[in-house]
C-alpha cells in the first residue's frame, strides 16, 4: 500500500475485511513513509515492510527497492495482495515468491495474478467510486459484502489530550469546527476570499468558530489566511499547531464537522462518520462520495462525462450548501 494519505485510507477497509475472512492470519503491509504513518494505528496490521522512495536519488531508490524485495521474499507469504497497482508494484508481485497473488480491478499486468476476480471493462466503467472497485480484491475470498468506510484508530490518551487542549479555548467544543485549507494539488485549493466568505457566513448565521488546521509543508496557507484575511476581518478563530495525523483524527472525532477540499482529511473524517463539507474545485465528487447524509459535496457544475473540470464556486452555492450542512447538523447538535 503506497500513495497519499487519502489513497491509503481508501484501502483500509480491505485490511478489515481480510482480518474477518482470515482471523488467524498475520497481515504484513508493504508501505512507503506516508502509508507507514497512516497504518501505524491500524489494528489489523501485524507489521510493516517499509520501502523508502527517494525520488531525488535514483540509485538510492533502486537500492531501497531491492532491499524491500529481499524482505518480502524472506517472509514466504501465502497470499500477496497488490492494493497499489502503480509504479513498481507489479514487480513486487512478480518477485514476491508468494503462493497466491491477487490484485483489484484495473490491475496492470493481469497475467501476474493466479487468483482472479471480476474485472470486466463494463464493471470498471460503472464503478467510478474508487473504493467500490478496490473492494473487488476480496470477492474471490468471501461472498460477504464488506463496508467501505476507512479505518483509523485513535488512542484514548491522545483523544483526551486533544480534548483538554480544546478546553483551553474560550469556546464550547460543540461550537468549534475544523477548517482545512491545504491539499496535495494546487487545483484542489479554494481561494482565500471564498474561505473567508464561508467563515463569516457560518459565524454570522450559526455562531461557530473555525479551528484552522496547519498542514505540514503548507504552513504558509494557515499563516496567509489568518494574517491577510481573518485578522483584518475581525472574525474569531483558533490557530492550531502542527499536529500528528492521530491528533488531527482526534480533533475530527471531537468537533461537529470538518470543512476541507478533496484531500486525505476527508477520508479520515469518513472513518468516524462525521459531517464533512467537502469542496471540489476540480475533481468530480463521484470518485469518493460515500452516499450518506453526512457527506456534503460542494461544486458548481460538471459537464456530462467530464470527471475533471475547474469549478468557479459561487457565494450563492456556498450559502446553499452551508444551509444544508446545518439542517443536517441540527438534530445531533
Amino acid at each position: 500500500m503506497f500513495g497519499l494519505i487519502g489513497d491509503v485510507l481508501q484501502r483500509t477497509p480491505i485490511l478489515k475485511a481480510l482480518k474477518e475472512i482470515y482471523p488467524n492470519a498475520e497481515i504484513v503491509a508493504i508501505v512507503d513513509a506516508t502509508a507507514q504513518m497512516v497504518l501505524s494505528h491500524n489494528p489489523h496490521v501485524k507489521s510493516m515492510i517499509v520501502i523508502q522512495k527517494n525520488k531525488a536519488d535514483k540509485l538510492q531508490k533502486n537500492i531501497a527497492k531491492i532491499k524491500g524485495i529481499l524482505s518480502i521474499r524472506k517472509e514466504k507469504f501465502d497470499l500477496f495482495l497488490n492494493l497499489y497497482n502503480g509504479g513498481s508494484s507489479p514487480l513486487l508481485v512478480l518477485l514476491s515468491g508468494a503462493r497466491y497473488k491477487l490484485g483489484f480491478c484495473q490491475k496492470k499486468k493481469p497475467f501476474l495474478y493466479n487468483v482472479k476476480n471480476d474485472c470486466e471493462e463494463e464493471r470498471i466503467r460503472e464503478a467510478q467510486r474508487v473504493s467500490s472497485y478496490l473492494i473487488s480484491i476480496v470477492e474471490p475470498l468471501s461472498e460477504k459484502q464488506y463496508p467501505l468506510e476507512p479505518v483509523f484508530d485513535v488512542s484514548r490518551s491522545v483523544e483526551e489530550e486533544i480534548r483538554e487542549e480544546f478546553l483551553k479555548y474560550n469556546h464550547s467544543i460543540n461550537k468549534i469546527y475544523l477548517l482545512n485549507l491545504g491539499s496535495s494539488q494546487e487545483d484542489k485549493i479554494l481561494e482565500n476570499e471564498k474561505y473567508l466568505y464561508i467563515v463569516k457566513y457560518i459565524y454570522d448565521n450559526y455562531g461557530f468558530i473555525p479551528a484552522i488546521i496547519c498542514n505540514p509543508g503548507q504552513e504558509y496557507l494557515q499563516e496567509n489566511f489568518i494574517n491577510n484575511f481573518l485578522k483584518p476581518s475581525g472574525l474569531q478563530y483558533i490557530k492550531l499547531r502542527i499536529m500528528s495525523l492521530e491528533e488531527i483524527a482526534a480533533s475530527i472525532k471531537l468537533t461537529p464537522f470538518l470543512i476541507t477540499p478533496d484531500t486525505g482529511l476527508m477520508h479520515l473524517a469518513m472513518a468516524y462518520k462525521q459531517m464533512i463539507f467537502t469542496i471540489f474545485t476540480y475533481t468530480h465528487p463521484l470518485f469518493v462520495n460515500p452516499h450518506n447524509d453526512k457527506f456534503i459535496s460542494v461544486f458548481e457544475h460538471f459537464d456530462e462525462g467530464i470527471l475533471y473540470q475547474h469549478q468557479n464556486i459561487t457565494e450563492k452555492t456556498l450559502e446553499q450548501k452551508i444551509q444544508v450542512l446545518f439542517a443536517k447538523l441540527k438534530p445531533s447538535s
